[in-house]
């Protein structure tokens, strides 16, 4: 037998060799583990969080450990007239906004906080209004690309759009820039598609959606998504006691004052009223009998008729994106979500993949029908959305 003073040395022996080989295979896990995944410093790197954002416009506490893209936008100068007028109006030419995109994702939606500069809200969109008070006792909507018949500058609301590529070719060397763009704009060839998020102040914000189409190569390449869009227009020709037919407002709200858009709620409880007739003054009559007194609704006053009617929640595919926005403090934040997968893939980018880049192209309209500012002008550039590993 051993002696016990042996034994107690040949333990120690054992156990320092299984601690010294234990550190070994550890040692060995680091070296062979794979290193981390590094991406280009110029992509939007979306970060999987368990704990989803908030559904509202809210800036959560997560997005401050979330870096972000800077994607600096200008109004391009351009010479495109259509009746006799640069339809991009050149008022708009060499305005600029700082637009700042981030991401993030879990198991099965994909969010963005999207924030840029803007000077004020903008919600006026092509609201009715009255001239008499500048001698014009005329009914008519303000301008939408230019100055409208009495000089009146257009009046429209803000927006902000995302070209998501599904198979543009080259679209990440060029972005938005070379898809036609004349008084229409589409792709330049059979089988080029793009994923459009249109984001619009009046017509989709009120429901907390963005309004989700796609681009072709079509004369006019933009559609909308499988489903219905959020909003109506409030026009329509109307026959007046003496049988001429005119252009006229369909609803209004009686004593509102600053408002922009009418629900569909508030044409169903009755809130809105219809207009029905236009008397030898030249008023507005509605089905109470109620006289719309032309001299209150003048262009620059707070109880013009809204150019939106309906508005309510869209439905399929083209409803799909939600949003919520904050205007305060001269600066636009807007919070987006989707699904990461969707039923149309044929009209959706599909955000499935992780380490992948998902090519996208931005255009913000400050209070612009058509006018936008984009990266570089017009010369084209794309950014990479890359969900991490």
């Amino acid at each position: 037998m051993l002696n016990p003073r042996w034994m107690r040395i040949m333990l120690i022996l054992a156990m320092t060799m299984g601690i010294a080989l234990l550190g070994c295979s550890d040692d060995d896990d680091d070296v062979n583990a794979p290193p981390p995944p590094v991406y280009p410093a110029d992509a939007m790197v979306a970060a999987k969080v368990t704990t989803p954002p908030t559904a509202d416009a809210n800036v959560d506490a997560l997005w401050a450990d979330v870096d972000g893209i800077d994607i600096p936008t200008v109004v391009a100068e351009y010479d495109i007239v259509v009746d006799g007028h640069d339809i991009w109006w050149d008022g708009y030419e060499g305005d600029t906004a700082d637009l700042v995109m981030k991401s993030v994702f879990t198991d099965t939606d994909i969010y963005f906080l999207a924030t840029w500069n803007d000077t004020a809200d903008s919600r006026t969109r092509q609201a009715w209004y009255n001239d008499i008070a500048n001698g014009n006792d005329e009914w008519l909507q303000m301008g939408k690309k230019y100055p409208d018949k009495f000089g009146h500058d257009p009046a429209y609301e803000d927006k902000l759009t995302v070209f998501w590529n599904i198979s543009i070719p080259n679209f990440e060397n060029t972005g938005c820039g070379p898809l036609c763009h004349g008084q229409y704009m589409a792709t330049n060839g059979a089988g080029q598609l793009a994923d459009i998020w249109h984001w619009k102040r009046d017509r989709t914000a009120p429901v907390s959606q963005l309004d989700d189409k796609w681009l072709n190569d079509d004369t006019n390449g933009r559609h909308g998504d499988t489903g219905t869009g959020a909003y109506s227009s409030n026009t329509h020709d109307l026959v007046i006691t003496g049988g001429a037919t005119v252009s006229a407002p369909i609803y209004w709200i009686p004593g509102r004052t600053n408002y922009h858009w009418i629900m569909q709620s508030e044409i169903d409880d009755n809130t809105a009223r219809e207009i029905v007739d236009r008397n030898g003054d030249n008023d507005w009559v509605d089905e109470d009998g109620t006289v719309l007194e032309r001299a209150l609704f003048g262009y620059d006053s707070d109880i013009v008729i809204p150019s939106l009617m309906g508005i309510k929640a869209g439905t399929g595919s083209r409803g799909e994106v939600s949003v919520w926005e904050n205007w305060a403090d001269g600066e636009w934040t807007v919070k987006i979500r989707r699904s990461r997968a969707t039923q149309t893939t044929e009209e959706d980018v599909q955000f499935t993949e992780l380490g992948v880049p998902y090519w996208f192209s931005v255009g913000i309209m400050n209070a612009a029908a058509i006018a936008h500012s984009t990266p570089n002008g017009m010369t084209g550039t794309a950014y990479q959305l890359i969900l991490s590993e």
